[in-house]
């Protein structure tokens, strides 16, 4: 499948529309028209996430068939960031391939729904006509000619809309409401101002995402299910029904999956996401601490150290994520900045390590943290050992030999991860945390 011509069009009513190269797709079908161009030239869909290679995979295919999908997992393992991911894409669609949709309508459906019954007499296309866009139009006989239309782009609250899953989360938020306070005021009941739009209007064209599915009430959860299985929604005090179409994609962490109704989810496809591994949560520390550009260096051996010494921890006494692994390498970025060196060393890992975990205790699993790190944590020698066998050798010679890791053995220095320019700028740093524990 070739993606469609990129040159600009520029309708300005509806009569302008014919023999425009403008999209008819359903949604989920430019999901998928932008999806296959990105891997045929070569482009990553996920660029920030690492690893998740099989999930991505179906999560992409899911979605090019129009069904929605839930992302499980435990927390921090990447399922907000793999639906953020998905709307970029989306997103990509809009900004090159013409979508244009009737000026004030509340669902930014597409023009071309209007176009065919009025300029081509499809009526098989009226259903995709929302409500005021019908009285607007058809009960008064407006010509095409006279019909503004606009080009859609998408954004947060215009083709992407986040709910955020608790307990107040009510009907409403999600359907929207006919304001029968405005009605009264106005008396007209398709003026748009008597629509407030809810998260369902806002996600028209795009995505809809839903963050802990399972902690919304069941009201809520409920009120998805006609715009999930019949593309159409009503919004509260409403007797009318809008036309629909977004892609759903919502999240639950295992601990909330129980919450999530059966009516629900029947409707949705579920999608396990595991914990990446630990070379591939190094590689988001990694990113991480460059993007907040502490100005320090941090050795690759520490990194690695702390992200399995962060793993080893987690579910001993409390559940250690890879966003706590990612806090706590930014904590000993911090100290050692605050303690005015240009590296971190063992010390500034050790410090953030303890931080982090008995930050995540509560009052039930404080004593037993502490308890945990006084029995001691993954041996930072033993680390070394084994990743820098050489480690011992360096020591022998910095500490009983009197060299400097300037005039250490180069073959001394070939196991270590740091580029060759840095290796004997840390050989010293390790040195110091293979001979001694800090306080």
């Amino acid at each position: 499948m070739e993606p469609e011509s990129k040159g600009p069009v520029e309708a300005k009513n509806l009569a302008e529309l014919e023999d425009k190269n403008v999209c008819t797709k359903p949604v989920s079908s430019r999901f998928a028209a932008e999806a296959i161009y990105m891997l045929r030239e070569g482009m990553q869909m996920f660029p920030s996430i690492y690893g998740l290679d099989h999930v991505k995979r179906r999560l992409v295919e899911v979605l090019m068939t129009g069904h929605g999908v839930i992302l499980k997992g435990d927390f921090g393992v990447g399922k907000t960031a793999l639906a953020n991911a998905i709307f970029a894409v989306v997103k990509r669609y809009y900004d090159t391939h013409p979508v244009y949709s009737n000026v004030g309508c509340p669902v930014r459906e597409n023009s071309k729904y209007l176009y065919d019954y009025l300029v081509m007499g499809e009526h098989s296309a009226l259903p995709g006509v929302c409500p005021v866009c019908r009285h607007a139009y058809l009960q008064t006989e407006t010509r095409p000619s006279d019909i503004p239309v606009e080009r859609v782009y998408l954004a947060e609250g215009a083709g992407f809309a986040r709910v955020q899953g608790n307990e107040d989360v009510d009907p409403e938020k999600i359907l929207g409401m006919y304001h029968l306070g405005r009605y009264a005021e106005i008396g007209d009941p398709f003026d748009p101002r008597v629509l407030v739009p809810g998260k369902i209007a806002q996600a028209s064209g795009g995505v809809f995402f839903v963050d802990e599915l399972g902690l919304l009430n069941k009201e809520a959860q409920y009120a998805l299910i006609q715009g999930l299985q019949e593309k159409h929604f009503s919004p509260t005090n409403s007797r009318m029904t809008f036309p629909i179409d977004f892609l759903f994609v919502s999240t639950t962490n295992t601990v909330n999956e129980f919450q999530i109704h059966k009516a629900i989810h029947n409707r949705l496809v579920g999608l396990r996401i595991d914990r990446v591994t630990a070379f591939e949560e190094a590689a988001i520390v990694r990113e991480n601490l460059a993007e907040r550009q502490f100005g320090v260096y941090f050795p690759e051996l520490f990194i690695e150290y702390l992200v399995e010494a962060i793993r080893q921890l987690s579910d001993v006494s409390v559940y250690l994520g890879p966003r706590s692994t990612i806090r706590a390498s930014q904590i000993a970025a911090a100290s050692a900045l605050l303690e005015g060196r240009h590296a971190v060393s063992y010390c500034d890992v050790r410090e953030a390590i303890y931080t982090e975990v008995l930050g995540q205790a509560d009052d039930e699993t404080y004593d037993e943290c502490r308890k945990t790190l006084s029995m001691g944590i993954l041996k930072i020698s033993d680390f070394l050992r084994d990743r820098l066998p050489s480690v011992e050798a360096l020591a022998l010679a910095l500490e009983t030999e009197g060299e400097t890791p300037e005039t250490v053995d180069e073959s001394l220095l070939v196991g270590m991860p740091e580029a060759a320019g840095q290796r004997r700028d840390v050989v010293g740093l390790y040195v110091d945390a293979y001979l001694k524990e800090c306080g």
